[in-house]
């Protein structure tokens, strides 16, 4: 029973991990810039001012944010590397990186500043309306989301307003239908997470995946724009009054999106191949009078670089980039897809453990070192299975074997391996103490001495594949300079017998 309950809590811990949202600290410019570009849009000019270690990107984040919001990009005023839940301690994110805020970040919040976390760009969208999916969070909370601290976030605009003028500085981070701003002072419920509630239908008390004391629900900030006008953003995160218990900002993937916009999709006739032979890429998709537009990485070798269905021919793993254009979007912005294609051709071989020559009645086992898929041997003969990957041969004579394998993708290769067997007529009088042949010492590592009453025809060498080696041999001994380190077979023949003795050579 005990057995039984510590299986269930190991199970059940396992789940919690693989559950568990991860974060990599300090992307790259390019990869913000390609996490933040949605559909219909061009993003560009990014810049990050952040606290060292304070933005990531993360993954499997739907559990502890709930919604869609499964991966993006995070902004912190404290370190990002340990954000994941469960929340132990009322103050366990409170990091303060004695960074300056910013006159952005005192304007939004009415305050003074620290640590502030923000990037700025430049984005051009191919509609009139821009969103952003998001979760605010706060270690602030419950505690101080009454008083004078007012950690906030902001998604800042300015550009042409299509209601006539332009937007300056303009916070779209506001609760559904009204113009008030996110932050801990709107969106709680009071100091001890028992009221009094102020907006908080979208506050979520010990968020359980999060270290974050307190975050929002899923938001969307969203706001009317002019079709192909460029626009300056700033999206950020500032703690307020001083540097102490961190907040953070969760951006959607592929976050800054056009509503309403085409959507396209590519595929490959496969995505496996096991040798070189053509592939079929085909879009999916967008409109009829749009334009569809291939690239492939170096080894893609496409027969054509236009059209909805085209031709590649691979001579190695590729990667294709589907871009789509058409009168709905702006001129320079393109949708675009990526489909892999992957070359998997197995290889392998086959060991014997033991390996050189077998007596007649002893046995060997035979491996394929292939991996997951299915092994067939042929012939089977003395073989204790013939189709699984490694057997126990035990054979009379002689035997080459054939073992056939395919991959879980249905690639296929094979290998050979031929077992080779003596009568060692001689081996049965070897314990007779007047017709021993003794070898020594035994590892070697130069000379190889033997000594024995018969005169010998002759003294041959085999590694363990059964192939004769020229080796030297001498009055006395045998010359084992030249030999690689492993196990042989000596074969020592008189005009009636055949005797055999094995000896490891070492470096």
């Amino acid at each position: 029973m005990i057995k039984k309950i510590l299986l269930l809590v190991l199970c059940i811990a396992m789940q919690i991990v693989s559950a568990q949202i991860t974060t990599s600290i300090n992307p790259t410019i390019a990869q913000m810039q390609n996490l933040l570009q949605g559909n219909g849009i061009l993003v560009s000019g990014l810049t990050i001012t952040c606290p060292a270690g304070g933005y990531a990107t993360f993954n499997n984040g739907a559990a502890a944010l709930g919604g869609n919001l499964n991966s993006g990009i995070l902004l912190t005023t404290g370190t990002a590397s340990n954000i994941a839940g469960p929340n132990t301690t009322a103050n366990n994110l409170s990091y303060n990186a004695s960074a300056a805020g910013s006159p952005l970040g005192n304007a939004l919040s009415g305050g003074t500043t620290y640590d502030g976390c923000y990037i700025n760009f430049l984005v051009t969208p191919s509609c009139s309306t821009l969103s952003i999916n998001y979760v605010f969070a706060s270690e602030e909370y419950p505690e101080y989301s009454v008083g004078t601290y007012n950690d906030v976030f902001g998604f800042v605009i300015s550009g042409p307003n299509p209601a006539g003028g332009n937007f300056n500085q303009s916070n779209i981070a506001t609760l559904p239908g009204t113009t008030t701003p996110v932050s801990i002072q709107n969106v709680n419920n009071g100091t001890s997470n028992t009221g009094p509630c102020k907006n908080c239908a979208y506050y979520i008390a010990n968020p359980p995946g999060l270290s974050y004391d307190g975050c929002t629900t899923v938001l969307t900030a969203s706001t009317l724009v002019t079709p192909c006008q460029q626009y300056t953003m700033t999206v950020g995160v500032w703690d307020d009054a001083d540097g102490s218990f961190d907040s953070g900002v969760f951006l959607d993937f592929n976050g800054i999106s056009c509503t309403n916009t085409s959507t396209i999709n590519a595929t490959a006739s496969t995505n496996t191949l096991c040798s070189m032979q053509s592939v079929t890429l085909t879009a999916g998709g967008g409109y009829s009078s749009g334009t569809y537009s291939w690239t492939s990485s170096a080894n893609g070798n496409l027969a054509s670089t236009s059209g909805q269905t085209v031709i590649a021919n691979p001579t190695g793993s590729s990667s294709y980039t589907l871009s789509y254009q058409d009168s709905t979007l702006c001129s320079g912005i393109y949708l675009s897809q990526v489909v892999n294609v992957n070359f998997n051709v197995p290889s392998f071989s086959v060991t014997s453990n033991p390996g050189g020559i077998l007596c007649t009645g002893e046995t060997t086992t035979l491996t394929a070192m292939a991996g997951a898929g299915s092994y067939t041997w042929t012939p089977n003969t003395f073989l204790s299975a013939d189709n699984i990957p490694s057997v126990v041969c035990t054979p009379t004579a002689s035997t080459t074997y054939t073992v056939n394998y395919e991959d879980v993708n249905g690639c296929s290769a094979s290998s050979v391996s031929t077992v080779s067997v003596s009568l060692c007529t001689g081996i049965n009088s070897l314990s007779e103490p007047e017709k021993s042949v003794a070898v020594y010492p035994n590892p070697v590592n130069s000379k190889l001495y033997f000594t024995s009453e018969f005169k010998f025809d002759h003294i041959k060498v085999y590694d363990q594949n059964g192939r004769q080696l020229v080796v030297p041999v001498n009055a006395g001994y045998i010359n084992c300079n030249q030999l690689n380190s492993g196990v042989y077979t000596i074969e020592f023949k008189t005009e009636q017998s055949t005797f055999y003795r094995k000896f490891v050579k070492m470096d």
